[in-house]
């Protein structure tokens, strides 16, 4: 009983909720009219967020807003909005399963970005699993998987941004508690998203109003289930898990919204997961070359 509570299998079943939990919220959004502002989306997002993480640490406020490193708190702050920002707009326009299998790139952005500025070792491996994921890209981009627009490109915006964000988190975490984190991530997107949300208000029904409730709720129950799993299980264990995510958005298109996969997007998904288990597996392996020098600091 104790391994299922604190080990990798506790961690690997939180992982699959935040898969469920995420959908969820994703098709919520998706159902909210396709003119509903994004900024507004955004702003409930996390302002809720921010309310229910602030009533959780309402007795120990003074720890949880401990920080020395509160710039590097806003730049993510700032990050995590922007990248929020581009995956709404798109849940809100594209099909839930091309949306969420090119967001998943984010994973693969983030080895690359931690190779740069953390001197993570690369090796053939791993850039064979970088050439493998942007082919997915290629795949589920191609006009004929799907309407073509701009939109189309906004996964892999919000997939850049996000990136940076968990990049940030990364700094800051040598420092900062993981609640103090997420603290900050919702406060500073709260910031970042009020002014652009209150410049295109659209007052929403009941109906719409209860679902931007809850999907700030699902977003943090999330965001607490995330920390939770990789407090208690290995990275590399549960990993994997989270590419649940795509199958999920395929059913809830499919039963919610009648949305049909395409050959190209089941492909192109699939390459995308395949890229980032191949990156997991290669940091086993020897360094092919490293960024910059290994002794470097940041």
């Amino acid at each position: 009983m104790y391994f299922f509570k604190k080990g990798n299998i506790y961690g690997a079943c939180l992982i699959v909720f935040v898969a469920v939990v995420t959908t969820l919220s994703n098709t919520l959004t998706h159902l909210l009219p396709k003119d509903f502002p994004t900024e507004e989306i955004l702003f409930f997002k996390v302002s809720i967020g921010l309310c229910l993480i602030t009533l959780f640490h309402i007795r120990d406020l003074k720890t949880l807003t401990q920080t020395n490193m509160l710039h590097w708190q806003a730049l993510k702050g700032f990050a995590g909005a922007i990248g929020n920002w581009f995956w709404i707009a798109s849940i809100q326009v594209l099909p839930l399963a091309d949306a969420t299998a090119l967001s998943l790139t984010s994973a693969f952005l983030t080895t690359i970005g931690a190779a740069y500025f953390f001197f993570e070792r690369i090796n053939r491996w791993v850039l064979l699993a970088v050439t493998m994921g942007f082919a997915g890209v290629f795949l589920i981009l191609c006009p004929s998987a799907m309407v073509f627009s701009i939109y189309a490109f906004f996964p892999l915006f919000s997939a850049v941004s996000l990136s940076v964000s968990s990049l940030i988190i990364k700094r800051v975490s040598l420092k900062d508690s993981s609640d103090t984190t997420v603290f900050y991530l919702m406060l500073f997107m709260t910031l970042f998203s009020v002014g652009p949300a209150f410049w295109n208000w659209q007052a929403p029904a009941i109906n719409q109003l209860m679902m931007l409730i809850m999907i700030g709720g699902l977003y943090t129950v999330g965001q607490f289930a995330l920390i939770e799993a990789y407090t208690h299980a290995t990275a590399g264990f549960v990993a994997p898990f989270k590419f649940t995510r795509f199958p999920l958005a395929i059913l809830s298109g499919f039963f919610f919204f009648g949305e049909h996969i395409t050959w190209k997007t089941a492909l192109g998904g699939s390459l995308i997961i395949v890229s980032y288990y191949t990156v997991i597996k290669a940091k086993s392996l020897p360094a092919y070359f490293y960024t910059k020098s290994n002794s470097a600091a940041v």
